[in-house]
């Protein structure tokens, strides 16, 4: 379970080339989108969100992909769980999401 404030989404893309999906545990759609682009994901997104499958308030065992499961970080903090790159968002993520907003 995450903290208060926050939800936990699976977002996958329609890019084939794209990872199986995106755990991002985040305030909002907008900030897990932030945070996927931070770590250096956005290429695997859709300038159209309506394009991407987004399941918001997902649960571990809702996951049906093992690789997933075995390789994911902490759902409960802020940050990007799969694929996973650090826990929480990184200081230099944060700094490059910040710069993209103003």
């Amino acid at each position: 379970m995450a903290e208060k404030g926050l939800t936990v989404f699976w977002i996958r893309s329609p890019l084939s080339h794209a990872p199986l999906g995106f755990g991002v545990t985040a305030f909002s759609l907008d900030d897990a989108v932030e945070i996927i682009t931070a770590l250096d994901y956005g290429q695997y997104l859709t300038n159209d969100l309506a394009e991407l499958q987004i399941q918001a308030g997902i649960t571990v065992a809702e996951l049906d992909q093992p690789h997933v499961i075995a390789n994911m970080g902490p759902i409960s903090v802020r940050g990007m769980r799969y694929p996973f790159v650090a826990l929480g968002v990184p200081l230099w993520a944060e700094e490059r999401r910040s710069r993209r907003s103003t």
